[in-house]
């Protein structure tokens, strides 16, 4: 059984992929989840953060992983 990605999520991947790093407000609201969901993703270490100074910077390219790898595996 194949599971593919949805379109909306596909493009709002695209968009991530534009941009090395994310703030967690952004990233929350380009994705349409809440921070609450990234900062959950963070501290189970599906998200790399590059820096905690003043606010956090999600790397995009560890958004794109799980969302292709692990998201694609539990749905």
């Amino acid at each position: 059984m194949t599971v593919t990605i949805s379109e909306t999520l596909q493009k709002k991947l695209e968009r991530v992929r534009k941009r090395d790093y994310w703030p967690v407000a952004l990233l929350a609201e380009e994705l349409s989840c809440s921070k609450k969901f990234i900062y959950l993703k963070i501290n189970a270490g599906h998200f790399e953060v590059e820096s905690e100074i003043g606010f956090k910077k999600v790397k995009s390219d560890s958004v794109i992983k799980y969302f292709e790898e692990i998201y694609m595996q539990i749905v």
